[in-house]
């Protein structure tokens, strides 16, 4: 699914309207769903420390890390500050949901995504300003955050009481997915005309999503971490939120600067693809049974 909705995307993308409109709402709609399945009773922030801590290692050190490096590495001053944005920007959300299809722990990817967005307030200006000079506002991305965690918790809180929900959920989050990537590649077509460009930040781009997720997957396996762990190891370091990338990169710096965050979007697309084959792997990184079937049932189909 995820697949033809980046073909679709790439060959319509000229004629889909409020592309971009149409794919945060999609987006939105995916957490909401993911987020009906757990329940909030009884959370404790202190049970959630462990989880919280080891996505914070892969996310902000672990990926920040080396796109910092790719930032070092290059000499264009406006892609340099695209690489650097993004080294600054927080997981993708949509790492919830996919924790939900690859029947990972939600409520863990939840409360430590929550944590990484309040702790990005501070982060992202940080990073931002001590690597190239210049800090987004703090408004921009305590919105942003709302939208993309506040708005979808509370609408979930409303979800869950609705019986039924459990069956509608998987088909809604697989769905919503579709339409996501449809209109995110087909928004940012007209960026590959620039083949060159392109090709030049694609190495760097592989090492970003396939590299780092497979080396990682590589290290749950023999580190021999429970399904979870690996669910979430996976998923942080090797997603980081390229639309605010973008937004941000945009708002800040010449256009120039959002290219990396573009191109990069379209291997994270192709990452998700290839992502329930790497978490179930020849032996199963991650068990198939009867409650893991969506990882392979769902999103790539």
């Amino acid at each position: 699914m995820v697949a033809s909705g980046l073909v679709l995307g790439l060959v319509f993308g000229g004629y889909l309207p409020y592309a971009r409109e149409i794919g945060t709402v999609a987006l939105i709609v995916a957490m909401t769903l993911a987020l009906s399945e757990i329940q909030l009773k009884g959370l404790s922030l202190a049970s959630e420390v462990r989880a919280f801590s080891q996505a914070l290692g892969w996310n902000y050190v672990g990926l920040t890390g080396l796109i910092l490096a790719f930032a070092l590495l290059t000499p264009d001053p406006d892609l340099r500050a695209g690489w650097v944005v993004m080294a600054a920007v927080p997981s993708a959300i949509a790492v919830v949901p996919l924790t939900s299809i690859a029947k990972g722990d939600v409520r863990g990817a939840l409360v430590s995504t929550a944590l990484l967005y309040a702790l990005s307030l501070a982060l992202v200006p940080a990073i931002t300003l001590v690597f190239v000079g210049r800090a987004p506002p703090l408004l921009d991305l305590a919105v942003q955050t709302f939208l993309q965690i506040g708005l979808p918790l509370l609408a979930s809180r409303v979800l869950v009481r609705l019986p039924g929900i459990e069956r509608v959920r998987p088909v809604g989050v697989n769905l919503s997915f579709f339409v996501l990537v449809t209109m995110v590649a087909g928004a940012n077509r007209s960026a590959f005309a620039d083949l060159g460009l392109v090709v030049s930040l694609s190495g760097a781009a592989l090492l970003r999503t396939f590299g780092i997720g497979l080396a990682v997957a590589g290290v749950a396996t023999l580190a021999r971490r429970s399904s979870a762990d690996k669910v979430s190891w996976i998923l942080f370091s090797s997603f980081k939120n390229l639309g605010l990338t973008a937004l941000l990169a945009f708002s800040l710096f010449d256009r120039r600067a959002a290219i990396p965050a573009i191109v990069c979007l379209l291997f994270e697309i192709l990452w998700l693809a290839s992502y329930p084959f790497v978490v179930r792997g020849p032996k199963g990184l991650v068990r198939s049974g009867p409650g893991a079937g969506g990882v392979g049932g769902g999103i790539h189909r």
